[in-house]
């Protein structure tokens, strides 16, 4: 309903700026510029936390009646992040190879991959090193866990912000909401596990592992 909601606003929104954006050209007033600039930035702010929680109002079942394959779920988010991949210059990735199944919603699991990919892809272009993200799947205890990492090439998390990232509302992103980690930290949490930063990363930038219980 959030989701709805939200995208039915701003669509009517969005038109209304529109408009007033072509009367910005009969009217010479630094307010009204500064105004709309402003009403526009908080339009797209409002579509990016619809865009954060997508997945989730896709799903039509229960939590635990369903499970998820992580390879499959990155190779959907990869597939919906695919303007994101080109901007960032990150060359095309193929999923990982296998079928490691977990008891998770599968809405969950593509909203938990998808906020750290985009994440990532924000992150990569302002780092000098050559534009990477890459994924790796690991069982833990005993079998009866996945660990899975998403790892990028950015510039990585500051000392200042890493131990406040998953926190609601931290952001370094012009505009951003600072709710992506969060949600995915929370919906990890529902599974009994843990989103947490690694640094330095594989690639040199960030790491965000997290653990999920595998189907049995």
């Amino acid at each position: 309903m959030l989701v709805h909601e939200i995208r039915n606003r701003t669509t009517a929104i969005g038109r209304f700026l529109r408009s007033a954006r072509n009367a910005q050209l009969v009217t010479d007033s630094p307010e009204f510029n500064t105004n709309l600039k402003a009403a526009e930035s908080a339009a797209v702010a409002l579509e990016s936390l619809a865009e954060t929680f997508a997945p989730l109002a896709s799903r039509s079942f229960r939590r635990g009646r369903r499970d998820a394959v992580v390879e499959e779920s990155i190779g959907r988010c990869l597939t919906l992040s695919e303007a994101d991949l080109k901007k960032a210059g990150v060359p095309k990735l193929i999923p990982p190879k296998g079928t490691t199944r977990v008891a998770v919603d599968p809405g969950e699991l593509d909203t938990i991959l998808l906020n750290l990919i985009l994440n990532a892809l924000y992150w990569i272009p302002k780092s000098r090193r050559s534009p990477q993200l890459a994924f790796s799947i690991r069982r833990i205890a005993s079998d009866r866990r996945v660990a899975i990492t998403v790892n990028d090439s950015g510039e990585g998390v500051s000392e200042e912000d890493a131990d406040r990232i998953f926190l609601p509302g931290v952001t370094r992103k012009p505009g951003g909401i600072g709710m992506g980690l969060t949600v995915a930290a929370e919906l990890v949490s529902e599974y009994e596990g843990n989103l947490v930063l690694v640094q330095p990363g594989k690639l040199g930038g960030a790491s965000f592992t997290f653990d999920l219980p595998v189907k049995t």
